[in-house]
């Protein structure tokens, strides 16, 4: 696994770990299996971001935000993988309401010692402003190769909820004062930010 993630990039992302959650609206919905709490998962694969618009800056973008936002947010080891990481397992199509292809499931497990894996699907993205990014994530338990947690969330830059909670995430975290005076508005122009904020909403309900 040769994923790229530089140290200042991970510190620039991880910077809304101040940002107080029960002050900021949620905006993403979850859904847990009634036998969520009898699985063992500690270690955990991030699959790489399917959807068939995003080019490669895009994915990369996304991929770096969730890869820091569930690994400052969620009590698992998050293990990225690469494209090249799968050339040789057929990991199928990968949200198929809640169930996915045991096997392959089961191989990467067994490939990178992995209890479970992240599978994030983009199912809208506007990369320029106004910015739209709209998400499927589920964990899929390797022991089953079954999701035992979902979560969706769709974010338009153009919502007053939006736009309420992003200034409230930005600011409760000091992460965007600058002398400019911008501040949280920036967020809403920035698809790193906007990606980092919607990694956050989803993180924080797992």
């Amino acid at each position: 696994m040769k994923r790229l993630f530089t140290l200042a990039a991970c510190l620039a992302l991880a910077a809304s770990c101040a940002a107080p959650a029960q002050q900021v609206e949620c905006l993403a919905r979850a859904q847990v299996a009634p036998d969520f709490a009898t699985y063992r998962i500690h270690r955990v694969g991030l699959l790489p971001i399917d959807g068939s618009a995003l080019d490669v800056g895009q994915r990369e973008v996304l991929e770096a935000a969730m890869f820091t936002e569930f690994s400052a947010s969620t009590p698992y080891e998050v293990v990225p993988l690469d494209p090249e990481d799968l050339e040789e397992i057929d990991v199928g199509a990968t949200y198929l309401r809640g169930r996915y292809h045991p096997d392959a499931v089961i191989e990467v497990a067994r490939r990178y010692r992995l209890d479970g894996v992240f599978v994030v699907t983009v199912t809208d993205y506007q990369f320029y402003a106004p910015q739209r990014l709209a998400l499927q994530i589920d964990l899929v338990a390797t022991e089953t190769g079954a999701a035992v947690w979902s979560s969706s969330l769709h974010l338009d830059a153009t919502v007053q909820d939006v736009q309420r909670a992003v200034q409230d995430y930005y600011e409760g975290s000091g992460a965007m004062a600058n002398e400019s005076g911008n501040g949280w508005e920036i967020a809403l122009l920035s698809p790193r930010l906007f990606a980092q904020f919607a990694a956050w909403q989803v993180a924080r309900l797992l």
